[in-house]
């Protein structure tokens, strides 16, 4: 039976979880605060993108998403990408995507449909908060 429970756990371990991340931009500076955690499957994650835009059309506080890649790098991958431009097209302006992966935390900045993704210079995530500074950025997470 403990066998069966380490399993379990070690399979939760490897399911991607998602945030919608509510907040606000100041300068340079973003800082939000993780809201409606959602629990996948391995290397996919879906959330409730009506919550996420009727949270928006009311209060105008949704900053970007939060995920996690549980068995590879925090680089957004092409369905990400897809992803953040749809939403930056819909809501109408640059939006974050933070991914915790195997190699640590990163945050991309998504100024319009067609970007890629700019990385930003430092991010820190304490409890159900994130910092993201804009600074010197990479695309992609490349130099």
């Amino acid at each position: 039976m403990e066998r069966t429970s380490t399993t379990l756990k070690e399979s939760a371990a490897r399911d991607e979880e998602c945030w919608v991340l509510v907040g606000e931009r100041r300068g340079d500076t973003w800082q939000g605060r993780m809201l409606d955690r959602v629990v996948g499957q391995p290397e996919m994650v879906e959330f409730d993108g009506g919550q996420a835009l009727a949270r928006e059309e009311a209060l105008g506080d949704v900053i970007g998403f939060m995920h996690t890649h549980p068995n590879s790098a925090a680089t957004p991958s092409q369905r990400d990408v897809d992803t953040m431009q749809a939403w930056v097209s819909a809501l109408g302006k640059p939006l974050l995507c933070v991914i915790q992966g195997t190699d640590g935390l990163r945050c991309y900045r998504f100024e319009d449909d067609a970007s890629g993704g700019e990385q930003m210079s430092t991010v820190e995530r304490t409890d159900d908060r994130i910092v993201a500074i804009q600074g010197a950025m990479t695309s992609r997470g490349h130099s």
